[in-house]
């Protein structure tokens, strides 16, 4: 039978308020049947705020007593794809990029500037809060196994030693050429709010596109294993976490190209590939939820071999596990959000938890209002634990 938590009305409001007030993360446990404190909880809250640092954004954070922030660093650095790239890899007809961190060979693979992260290390402080995780730029001929890969896994490890220079603990990043944003499409939610959700049946043209081709399992899986020889060893020497995004959606294959990261059997092969502190994954409760896995169970999985690097938090409800789903507000879809938040904390996992992917709330244009209702009942579990 599946374990339930819930919060009493008096603690869910009681952590909502706290969230307006207190600024220290990690956060103080306390027991909910008594008021003896017990150790300060190593969960710590953050937000993930795209290249975008917006002061107002920033502002609301700090309000809401979160002190950590993951951020990307703006396109010119290759974190995402540039509009030429992006014209490349879209489909005539359909919405939206095919692309993502990957894109075709021949595109942005960074390395950093320096100067550039301490421009967004120092705007992140000059707010009061403190950057805990930066996604890595795109290296396309790396994934993709060009004759050029070994130019952009050089940038890699220079990016790398740059976060361990700079104090920044983990460097997330994706393994992919494209995402099937085909599938993805808005639906009215709760109360009017609008959900993100997948549909893999709306996509009727999979075939490969020009620019990249077909791509098999094991030469997908040649080049993962390729990369992580080069970058595992840069991130132990530089005292950095690195943590590879679930491909999401998580379908296993899309327009030829297969996805190396669409499978829980998939992230434990990466683990188990190169076991390290410097190999983990982000682990995203809603992908993990979208191929209908046990949160709970896989929590402890990979926290049990110290790979759990980075946190996305969120909910959905899974109707054909990795083909058809709906992203939700983080109470109301099938996972055990209490339960989960649970298993990180007796689990000992001391890095940053971030909610993800939030609903966007009507009459509520920048969405503030999901990211705070996501946050504050995130405080709350982690109050109550």
């Amino acid at each position: 039978m599946k374990r339930t938590h819930r919060l009493s009305r008096r603690q869910f409001i009681g952590g909502t308020l706290a969230a307006a007030g207190a600024a220290a993360v990690p956060l103080p446990s306390v027991r909910a049947a008594a008021p003896v404190r017990r150790a300060p909880s190593p969960i710590r809250l953050g937000m993930n705020l795209g290249i975008v640092l917006e002061e107002e954004m920033l502002r609301f954070v700090k309000q809401l007593g979160i002190e950590w922030i993951s951020a990307v660093l703006p396109a010119s650095q290759g974190a995402l794809l540039g509009e030429e790239l992006m014209r490349a890899t879209t489909v005539p007809g359909r919405v939206g990029a095919m692309g993502g961190i990957g894109g075709p060979p021949g595109g942005p693979s960074g390395p950093w500037k320096e100067e550039e992260v301490r421009r967004v290390i120092r705007r992140v402080e000059d707010a009061g809060l403190r950057l805990g995780n930066l996604m890595l730029h795109a290296f396309p001929n790396a994934i993709a196994g060009t004759p050029e890969r070994d130019r952009d896994l050089e940038n890699v490890r220079e990016s790398i030693r740059i976060a361990g220079r700079l104090g920044i603990p983990v460097v997330e990043y994706n393994f992919f050429s494209l995402r099937n944003v085909e599938g993805l499409y808005q639906k009215p939610g709760r109360g009017g709010a609008s959900y993100r959700a997948f549909d893999d049946g709306r996509v009727r043209d999979q075939s490969p596109l020009p620019v990249l081709g077909p791509r098999s399992d094991e030469e997908t899986w040649a080049n993962l294993r390729y990369f992580l020889q080069a970058a595992v060893p840069a991130a132990e020497e530089a005292g950095v976490r690195l943590a590879l995004h679930p491909n999401d959606p998580p379908v296993p294959t899309y327009r030829g190209v297969t996805q190396p990261a669409a499978s829980i059997a998939q992230w434990k092969r990466l683990v188990e590939f190169l076991p390290s502190p410097a190999n983990g994954i982000t682990f995203d409760t809603g992908v993990t939820a979208e191929l209908n896995g046990d949160v709970v169970e896989l929590i402890r999985y990979f926290a049990a071999r110290d790979c759990i690097n980075h946190v996305h938090f969120r909910n959905v409800r899974t109707a054909v596990p990795a083909r058809v789903y709906e992203e939700t507000f983080v109470d109301e879809g099938q996972v055990d959000m209490a339960a989960a938040m649970r298993a990180l904390h007796e689990s000992g996992y001391p890095r940053m938890v971030v909610p993800d992917h939030t609903p966007a709330i009507a009459g509520d244009p920048k969405s503030y209002g999901g990211w705070g209702y996501a946050l504050g009942y995130m405080r709350g579990l982690v109050q109550s634990l």
